[in-house]
């Protein structure tokens, strides 16, 4: 994805200061680049070939199951 950066968050807390702070960023996303063999139709992404790699909560996770790894600061 290309994107512009419309506000910029400074995250708060105790746990945030003791980590070093952290910002969060509120973008408007231009465009969205995909790789060939995952679109269909000229238009759609393809469900099949598309495996998204999502960091939730410290952790990685794919759309299977089973956790793909986790940061340093995950304590679970």
């Amino acid at each position: 994805m290309e994107a512009r950066v419309i506000v910029l968050h400074q995250l708060k807390g105790e746990k945030q200061s003791e980590l070093g702070g952290g910002m969060a960023a509120e973008v408007d996303v231009a465009r969205v680049h995909v790789a060939e063999d995952c679109i269909l139709q000229d238009k759609y992404i393809n469900p099949a070939t598309w495996s998204p790699l999502i960091y939730n909560f410290q952790h990685y996770v794919g759309l299977a199951d089973q956790e793909l790894g986790k940061t340093f600061r995950a304590e679970a």
